[in-house]
């Protein structure tokens, strides 16, 4: 290399050359040497060697510019530097991909996964209101007090009943009085969240109610008694309302601060979706984040909220708590295509309802299956939707027809009772583990059937079993085993009409039942029954076979998919003769 291209070479590394020329050898030699330790220094190459070259013999220029960029080379890996691995050291690009080839030994980059605090363990649900039932009963008592305003004002302004006057006589105190609703309406008391229910919303609709109220009853009142009877009663009455709004709205913010309004989920995602969504949730009250899964936890924050991030989706499924969710929400970004759909393919045999997340950007959404939830916009990919008036409405059926038929059949069902005393030996009732709401294990009795030494045998019962006892037999063909199954019904965890409770560990054919019916959860959206839709389409006896097992899911999944308050009727209607036709069929 020539002298002019040596300095080159310096001036890109940042040497600045020395103003005097060297006028010897030994100089020359002297002042490379000082600059390699320079450079060595100023790039903190700790490996390279500087020799000092004796001065005599005195090597050539040639050979000096060979062996400094030689060093050069070496120093800063140049030129085919060889750096070589241990052969065991070495591992296939696709190994970590390779099921067979994955070791025990927790990854690096897992190891905070590996940290993470197991899901809490739950072992009930816990009392819950629908926010819409709270503002339910707030209109419910306004109707009455209504009312009772009328007819107080009638009775007082006009000597008779509101049904006793004529109708347009009874129209103006009617009016009148419905002007306090008016003013309620007027001023949306009743579409505000309970997150924000104040006492003085209601005042003031109230006030504005008595007011208008004054007015009509001014201009409608037949004489001046009624005239003056509605402008005493009405005051009266909206300080009365204005009372009970102030401590329902006191009471239902106690409430609603203790979780009472709102739905337990379970969130999959902890992204920065999954935290705008859990701050909304703790300002409206609607939702009560459980716990927070996600598969790439490595890379997610411990906490979100109140709610850790504990575990992955394997986790989530063998949770047994996932049993009390309401909801399970899935927060992943819908850029995510591909993660989203395996996601919801991996949810959906799962009795629990599950919603996508919408991003946050999103606030008007269209479509049957698109809703506000927690102050968020949500879609639901499966489950059904809830509907809190017919939650209601079927609670109430249960309620009232179980406990007249208790009424009816206490005496029936004691001398059934010592009938089966009285025939074997042992307790007269037995309880057995059957699946619930949600694929919860609840506990439900029925009469004994099987004599006492032989009712832990997992055989299941056939016609003519020897187990059965006389009475056990006769009870199984009549179906009157089950009666106890009543108190199940008064306590909440079953329905009168719902697919039959089946045993955690049932199988058909030694199979699984989710293994023949790949929905087969779907039937546990819904409250278990003493009787069912598949019961009176002749789908009883054992499930022995493939097609029997098919045959009955798609009757209770029917039920599921269409349940409504006159289908439950016409089942309870179709029951009894039912019953009579199968009497004589297997136990």
């Amino acid at each position: 290399m020539s002298q002019r291209a040596l300095k080159l070479a310096r001036a890109e590394l940042g040497h600045v050359s020395p103003a005097a020329t060297p006028s010897t050898p030994a100089d020359q030699i002297a002042r490379e040497a000082a600059w390699l330790a320079e450079l060595a220094g100023r790039f903190s190459l700790t490996g390279l060697r500087i020799d000092q070259p004796e001065p005599e013999p005195v090597p050539s220029l040639e050979a000096l510019e060979a062996a400094r960029m030689a060093e050069l080379a070496g120093a800063f890996g140049l030129f085919g530097l060889a750096i070589e691995q241990p052969a065991e050291t070495f591992e296939p690009a696709d190994l970590a991909y390779r099921a067979d080839a994955l070791s025990d030994a927790i990854p690096a980059n897992d190891r905070i996964c590996a940290q993470r605090q197991p899901l809490p363990a739950l072992c009930h649900r816990g009392a819950y209101v629908a926010p819409g039932a709270a503002i339910s009963f707030i209109q419910a008592i306004d109707w009455i007090v209504v009312a009772l305003a009328a007819e107080f004002a009638a009775r007082w302004g006009a000597g008779a009943s509101l049904v006793d006057l004529s109708l347009g006589q009874a129209s103006a105190f009617v009016a009148a009085a419905l002007a306090l609703k008016g003013g309620l309406w007027i001023t949306e008391s009743y579409r505000v969240p309970l997150a924000r229910l104040r006492p003085e919303r209601g005042i003031g609709g109230l006030a504005l109610g008595a007011v208008a109220g004054v007015i009509i009853a001014n201009v409608l009142a037949f004489d001046a008694r009624a005239a003056g009877a509605l402008a005493a009663t009405l005051p009266l009455a909206a300080m009365l309302l204005g009372g009970i709004h102030a401590a329902l709205a006191v009471w239902i913010g106690a409430a609603h601060r203790a979780g009472l309004f709102a739905e337990t989920i379970v969130l999959v995602g902890a992204n920065d979706a999954a935290r705008r969504f859990a701050a909304r949730a703790a300002q409206t009250g609607e939702a009560r984040i459980i716990a927070i899964v996600d598969d790439r936890s490595a890379r997610a924050p411990g906490h979100i909220g109140h709610a850790a991030v504990a575990g992955g989706l394997k986790d989530l499924l063998a949770w047994e708590g996932l049993a009390h969710m309401d909801r399970i929400v899935i927060a992943l970004p819908q850029t995510a295509d591909a993660r989203v759909r395996a996601m919801i393919d991996a949810l959906r045999p799962l009795p629990n309802r599950v919603d996508l997340l919408f991003d946050f950007d999103v606030t008007d959404v269209r479509g049957r299956r698109a809703e506000h939830f927690a102050g968020a916009m949500i879609a639901r990919v499966s489950g059904r939707p809830h509907c809190a008036r017919r939650a209601f409405v079927k609670r109430a059926q249960d309620i009232a027809l179980a406990a007249a038929l208790l009424t009816v059949l206490a005496l029936p069902m004691l001398a059934i009772a010592a009938a089966i005393k009285f025939d074997s030996k042992g307790p007269a009732l037995y309880r057995q583990r059957r699946h619930g709401l949600n694929n919860r294990v609840m506990s439900i009795w029925q009469f004994r059937t099987l004599r006492h030494e032989c009712r832990a045998s997992p055989r299941r019962v056939r016609v003519d079993d020897p187990r059965l006892t006389r009475v056990g037999g006769w009870l199984r063909r009549a179906k009157l085993d089950k009666l106890p199954q009543l108190l199940s019904v008064l306590t909440g965890e079953m329905s009168l009409v719902g697919p039959r409770p089946h045993a955690p560990d049932m199988k058909a054919a030694r199979r699984e039942m989710r293994d023949i019916v790949g929905d087969y959860a779907h039937r546990h959206r819904v409250k278990p029954g003493i009787t069912g839709w598949a019961q009176v389409n002749g789908a009883n006896g054992p499930l022995d076979t493939v097609a029997a097992v098919r045959k009955r899911l798609r009757l209770d999944l029917d039920y599921v998919a269409n349940a409504s308050l006159w289908l439950d009727l016409q089942i309870l209607w179709r029951t009894a003769p039912t019953l009579l036709a199968n009497r004589k069929q297997a136990p």
